[in-house]
Formats: C-alpha cells, sequence, structure tokens
C-alpha cells in the first residue's frame, strides 16, 4: 500500500484523515511542525518533525512515499493579523518546497489543501470552477499562488497533483469562527441574525477526508482544482436557530433588523480605528457573517464521485457536545489554577 506523507498533521484537517488512511490500509508519515506538541495516533503512524520552509528537510521527509497530502498553512482567521510575508514564506514557498521534494524523491501524487477565497470574500449566486479567481486577501492570494505552482509542476514534471478549494470546514474544535459562535450563543452575546436570501457553503471534516481519499485514489484529474462543499449551501439564520436550540435555548421571539446590525458594525469599525482592538461586531466581521459564499461541488461530485455523507443540522449535537466538555475542561482548570494561587 503507498505511503502517505501528511503535512500539517496535527491541525483539525490533518487528524481525522491520518485515522482515516490507516483505517483503509495506508502507511502514514506524518509532519509535525512541533516537536514538543503530544499526537496520540495509532503505532503504525511514523512520526517526523519539520518546517514546510526548509527545502532540505522536506525532502528527507519525503523519501519513499508514493503521495503527499499537504495541508501545512499559514490559516486565515477574522482576527488575524498576519503579514503578507508570512503567508508568501508558508503558503507559497512551502509549496513549492513541497512539490521539489515530490519531483526529487519520486512522489507521483500531490492533494494540495486550498481554499475559496482565491475568489474573493463574496460570491453573488452559485459559482463553480469555471470562475475566475480573484483573491481580495494576503492569504486568497497566497492560496492563488500555490495553486499556480501546483498546476506548473503537474505540467513540467511526472507528477499528478489536484488542489482542493474549501470553504469554512467545522466540526468538533475549538479553532476557527464557529465555536466562537457558539459560545457567544450560549452566553447571550452573540445576535439573533435577521433572515436574509444570502447562503454559505461549508463543508463538514469528515467530507473533506472523503475527497481528499478519492482524490488519492482517482486515476487521473479532469482539471486541476476541484471545489469541496456539504451537499447544500447553508443560511446563516438556520445555522443560528440549530446552534441555538441545540444549546438548549428558547427559540428567537425577534431578530435583529439588518439596518441595527449595520449601524452597529459602523460604529465598531469607529472604535476599532480609535482605539486599534478588535471589536466584536465591525463591518468585516457582519459581511462575513451575512456576506453570500455559495460555490458548487459539482464537478468533484461528477467525475470523482464524491457524495457528502455529513451535513451541519446532523452535527449540531456533536459540536454542542464538544463546546460543553471543552468549557468543562477550561472550568476545572481555572478552578485549579484559583486554588494554587489561594495556597
Amino acid at each position: 500500500m503507498t505511503r502517505v506523507l501528511v503535512t500539517g498533521a496535527a491541525g483539525f484537517l490533518g487528524s481525522p484523515l491520518v485515522e482515516k488512511l490507516c483505517e483503509l490500509g495506508y502507511q502514514v508519515r506524518v509532519v509535525l511542525h512541533d516537536s514538543r506538541r503530544s499526537i496520540s495516533y495509532s503505532r503504525e503512524v511514523e512520526t517526523v518533525t519539520g518546517d514546510i520552509r526548509d527545502p532540505k528537510r522536506v525532502q528527507d521527509i519525503s523519501a519513499g512515499c508514493g503521495a503527499i497530502v499537504h495541508l501545512a498553512a499559514k490559516v486565515h482567521a477574522i482576527d488575524d493579523c498576519g503579514l503578507e510575508q508570512d503567508y508568501q514564506a508558508v503558503n507559497v514557498e512551502g509549496t513549492r518546497n513541497v512539490l521539489d521534494a515530490a519531483v526529487a524523491s519520486g512522489v507521483k501524487r500531490v492533494v494540495f489543501a486550498s481554499s475559496v477565497k482565491v475568489f474573493g470574500e463574496e460570491t453573488s449566486g452559485c459559482i463553480d470552477e469555471s470562475w475566475r479567481p480573484e483573491p481580495k486577501t494576503d492569504y486568497g492570494r497566497s492560496k492563488w499562488l500555490a495553486e499556480q505552482l501546483i498546476s506548473d509542476y503537474t505540467t513540467r514534471h511526472d507528477i499528478t497533483a489536484v488542489s482542493l478549494r474549501l470553504p469554512m470546514v467545522y466540526g468538533p474544535t475549538k479553532k476557527g469562527n464557529l465555536y466562537r459562535m457558539i459560545e457567544a450563543i450560549d452566553q447571550g452575546r452573540f445576535p439573533v441574525l435577521p433572515r436574509l436570501p444570502t447562503v454559505r457553503s461549508l463543508l463538514h471534516v469528515q467530507n473533506f477526508v472523503q475527497a481528499v481519499v478519492l482524490c488519492l485514489q482517482a486515476p487521473h484529474f479532469k482539471q486541476g482544482a476541484y471545489i469541496v462543499t456539504d451537499a447544500q449551501p447553508y443560511n446563516v439564520a438556520d445555522l443560528y436557530d440549530w446552534l441555538r436550540a441545540g444549546l438548549g435555548r428558547s427559540p428567537a421571539r425577534w431578530r435583529v433588523p439588518l439596518w441595527m446590525l449595520k449601524g452597529g458594525a459602523r460604529a465598531g469599525d469607529l472604535l476599532q480605528l480609535v482605539n486599534g482592538r478588535q471589536i466584536p461586531l465591525s463591518s468585516e466581521l457582519l459581511t462575513k457573517l451575512i456576506g453570500g459564499a455559495w460555490f458548487s461541488a459539482e464537478a468533484i461530485t461528477r467525475e470523482l464521485g464524491y457524495q457528502p455523507a455529513h451535513s451541519f443540522a446532523e452535527t449540531v449535537p456533536e459540536l454542542i457536545a464538544f463546546y460543553r466538555k471543552a468549557a468543562r475542561i477550561r472550568s476545572a482548570t481555572n478552578s485549579y489554577g484559583e486554588s494554587h494561587l489561594v495556597r
């Protein structure tokens, strides 16, 4: 069975992917950036440490592998303050190092985790792979540049590579904005969003895992990049209602009017300018909440047989259970610390 190298294996996407690959009988070698981080894998998993910004190290750890799933990246977040050169060094040059190592080591296949941010921050209606990428952020531009490297190496070398364009991926994790949203709803700090016609595409982490496995097994690809999403897009008001119900809170009696949200966002913009701090509600954050971001996964469904089995509504109990457990652990840790301070 092929040995698969997984970069970024300690992350939210990497852990379930490694578990699935082991279940399917693949030999797996994982790359951890931080040797001090404790990750629990099965004994069959080979663990190495390395930085994808180090070309020599990347080449060493790629030796003997037949495929690479490249997940390591500097990721985008609402409160991210990363510099353009950080995205360039990790997302672009790091990807170049992975591709150079693949060529030098005889790796035949590379699957790259890209982002729908290559298309910009919002969509008007549903878009697919035929749309021209027009990234608006440093993060989006870095992913688009990395995609172009993937395509270039596929053309010039004996390697098969594909990019997977991902929307926000959700599942049981504290990382990302969804966990914050659950916490804010639970604490009564999240506005009851109005029901608008715009929708957003999301991706369950296990649907992502399925897409990667299909890419490892496909004999060839008809195109160099595929959008991967859940079966249907979601109205943000529905997401709010499902999470609110999952938390055991009664249905909202009224929704905050859009004009009021926009007014609050403008006030937040001014406060950010004055004190330089991230504000819970700003125009940028509001756009991310209510703006359209609808993408089609029809191509990967048609060409690779992708069939997303998980949806957001069905995952809510798991999300809430994870949140409750994390809150209990945090509370116990705080209580332990306070008791030691008293002593």
